[in-house]
């Protein structure tokens, strides 16, 4: 992870030092913020609570440049965002023995947090998914025609906590300072972790998509446009702790720099809030351009 961490806390409790570091409790139960990053350098936004929040659906694609079939998932996708706008997160995820390089294939599309990610995955095939990261008998990963019906009963679900993220970025410098509110509309056990994903888009390279796929393709694709691409982190595949049970009313605010990767275009690219239970399980996502 090469961010360095910044934290700051809102809410109307304080967390316990493992989450706090030297921040000091809040001894009323009002909302102010708690200074743990010096505001000399970075300027740290005000967000307003939520009071309701849409919900919405991570769908991670699990794909491979040497997988023949994976266009066709894709294509699905681009189906369940063009049948659900504003409510589905897409992340496609690189990984796997037909994600390797070579000769035909040169570009490499993997990241260590998508290595982390596919090690998650019991049935490691592509294409596969998952959908809000929901356990079901076989695992989390959930094969692309099922996707559909599991995007469905998700968007059925009342949020348990809506996320609202500033981006400051300074595309000269490769600095990003990523500011993260959430705002908990029910109650949830345990301690909940806040992750923030970089994901690329119109990234072009060789694809295979197979003849024989379903639509089918035209063999090798030299210049396919790979779309929200994982290209790493900014705190950890699954991210850090930023809540202990917390309690509906509650806020809670992160924020984060991160030095941007020249090889990246800042431009089409965006990140990605996911925030998970202690089952993995997601609760709330959102996606922000990093650049307006």
């Amino acid at each position: 992870m090469t961010a360095t961490f910044r934290h700051t806390l809102l809410g109307v409790i304080a967390l316990g030092a493992a989450f706090l570091h030297s921040c000091d409790k809040l001894e009323n139960p009002v909302i102010e913020v708690v200074q743990t990053i010096d505001t000399t350098d970075v300027e740290v936004p005000e967000f307003s609570p939520l009071t309701s929040a849409v919900p919405r659906v991570l769908v991670e694609d699990f794909t491979a440049h040497q997988c023949g079939n994976c266009p066709p998932a894709g294509l699905e996708l681009v189906s369940l965002m063009d049948a659900h706008p504003d409510s589905i997160v897409p992340l496609a995820i690189h990984a796997g023995n037909l994600a390797v390089t070579n000769a035909d294939f040169p570009i490499d599309w993997t990241c260590e947090e998508g290595d982390e990610f596919w090690g998650n995955v019991t049935l490691q095939l592509n294409p596969i998914g998952r959908v809000n990261r929901v356990n079901t008998a076989f695992g989390q990963e959930i094969l692309p025609n099922f996707w559909a019906d599991e995007v469905a009963d998700q968007l059925t679900r009342t949020p348990n906590a809506g996320i609202q993220m500033v981006i400051d970025a300074d595309e000269n410098a490769g600095d990003l300072v990523v500011h993260a509110h959430v705002t908990w509309l029910a109650d949830v056990a345990g301690q909940p972790k806040l992750s923030l994903l970089v994901a690329e888009n119109h990234v072009v390279g060789p694809q295979l998509w197979y003849a024989s796929a379903n639509p089918p393709g035209p063999g090798l694709v030299e210049d396919y446009d790979h779309k929200h691409v994982l290209r790493g982190s900014v705190t950890g595949a699954y991210g850090l702790a930023i809540a202990e049970n917390p309690v509906a009313g509650d806020t809670h605010q992160v924020g984060y720099t991160y030095t941007w990767n020249d090889a990246w275009d800042m431009g089409n690219s965006e990140i990605i809030a996911v925030l998970t239970d202690d089952n993995g399980t997601v609760i709330q996502t959102m996606a922000l351009p990093i650049l307006p």
